[in-house]
């Protein structure tokens, strides 16, 4: 089946489903980050507070892999309903409240233009940084110059709120065999079994994962000075990072890198076939020394030219 005969019928059986529950079904695109747009239903009830979200591009995706219309429709109803009885409750928009649920997430400057001309940001290299305020446990929206207003708040407060929220949460630096692990007993996998698995690889991954506790927008670690301070204090030398995508970063230290272009083709590779659009950050590789975030291409182009200014003055010198 289409796409757009599957939308129409999914959303046609979807009202009919509704009915009895008064509740009403609104379709709409949203644009998310790197400016996707994805195609979506709400719902409107005195009942919801705030709706959650539903992407028919996945719903689609579901029905390819075998899902009949009837199971999808029950599948939304019955996540629907579980979010009224537990839905959060919104925040108060009130400088006190905003305090208390602002936090930063990082973005891609260029790949998100627009959206930046709405929102207080900041600028990090090649990246943005933006607030958001937490709605419930997995909620949030993005802070706008309007919704500052509402606030009260100037763009600077905003962020300064957002900052120190952001500096509060717990970020993990675990190698990449603690992460596989992890990830192993996650899965079931006898922690034995998990144990003798990371010890076989022993230390053959230097590489570094860097991100929050809950794994969601991780990334915004390259944003917390002390979280880069610490990480470099853990791994006792300079690195690399890797934008992995939005939700974390992967820490290399200097001394096992031989070439910076290796790791940029492995940056693309990554985003061009693993990392969804809205989940990808950035192709840049970024250095920490301790101090100073910077892109590492452009370190290295400083670095250059203050040598061929070097080299251009000894050689007048010389005549």
């Amino acid at each position: 089946m289409e796409y757009a005969s599957f939308t129409n019928q999914f959303i046609k059986e979807m009202q009919l489903s509704l009915i009895p529950h008064d509740i009403t079904l609104q379709r709409h695109n949203v644009t998310k980050n790197n400016g996707v747009i994805k195609d979506s239903i709400t719902f409107m009830s005195p009942c919801i507070t705030v709706s959650p979200i539903f992407y028919l591009e996945n719903l689609y995706e579901l029905h390819k892999d075998g899902y009949s219309i009837n199971e999808l429709v029950d599948k939304t109803v019955h996540n629907l309903k579980s979010h009224i009885e537990n839905h959060p409750e919104i925040p108060d928009l009130t400088t006190e409240s905003a305090r208390e649920h602002l936090y930063c997430t990082i973005v891609n400057t260029s790949s998100n233009e627009e959206m930046l001309k709405k929102v207080p940001h900041e600028r990090l290299e090649d990246l943005s940084v933006v607030a958001r305020f937490k709605v419930g446990d997995d909620g949030s929206f993005l802070v706008t110059h309007d919704i500052c207003k509402t606030l009260m708040m100037t763009s600077e407060e905003v962020m300064e709120a957002a900052h120190a929220n952001t500096e509060r949460q717990k970020f993990r630096c675990q190698s990449m065999n603690e992460v596989l692990r992890e990830i192993m007993l996650v899965e079931g996998m006898p922690e034995s079994y998990a144990d003798e698995v990371t010890h076989s690889q022993g230390e053959q991954c230097p590489m570094w994962v860097l991100s929050n506790e809950s794994r969601i927008d991780g990334a915004v670690a390259m944003a917390s000075q002390d979280t880069l301070k610490e990480a470099h204090e853990k791994l006792g030398e300079d690195y690399y990072i890797l934008p992995s995508s939005r939700h974390e970063v992967i820490l290399v230290p200097e001394s096992v890198v031989s070439s910076v272009e290796d790791l940029k083709s492995m940056v693309h590779e990554v985003n061009a076939t693993e990392v969804s659009e809205t989940d990808k950050l950035s192709d840049s590789v970024y250095r920490f020394d301790g101090k100073h975030l910077s892109i590492a291409d452009a370190a290295s182009e400083i670095l250059s030219d203050s040598l061929s200014e070097s080299v251009a003055r000894g050689h007048s010198h010389s005549h």
